[in-house]
């Protein structure tokens, strides 16, 4: 607990922490979840765009763990806006391929929904058919 507590207290607004589930498939993927600052955080879990109290995050870090910081380089300014934009967020519904707690935290820090994960992942398969196709015809 007290590794959290510090990790938390390191962070600066708009810094996103990537975590891992613990146990089972679910550890293949990262998470993200977006600092706001005064110990509140933001992200894309459980269905919908949340506020996350801090009290909640150690929550979720019992089933979670913290592999890396994404660290927001920008000006007062920016951060502002990314702050914006995340509240502009706030109860927008979970979807696995078109907005995933990814997708969020990119817009958020970028102002780019986009999502490496499951752009990678539809790739993945992609070859896969297509490799598929291509066996079967011999």
């Amino acid at each position: 607990m007290t590794k959290y507590l510090q990790l938390i207290n390191q962070l600066a607004p708009i810094d996103v922490i990537v975590a891992k589930k613990r146990n089972g498939l679910g550890r293949i993927l990262d998470h993200y979840v977006v600092y706001l600052g005064n110990g509140f955080f933001i992200g894309n879990l459980k269905g919908a765009v949340k506020i996350i109290p801090r009290d909640e995050l150690l929550e979720l870090l019992q089933e979670y763990e913290p592999v890396r910081v994404r660290r927001f380089r920008g000006s007062h300014f920016d951060i502002q806006n990314a702050i914006q934009r995340a509240y502009q967020k706030l109860g927008h519904r979970y979807s696995f391929l078109g907005f995933n707690c990814e997708h969020f935290a990119n817009w958020v820090q970028y102002g780019k929904e986009r999502s490496s994960q499951v752009n990678n992942g539809l790739m993945l398969l992609g070859s896969m058919i297509f490799l598929r196709i291509m066996s079967s015809d011999e």
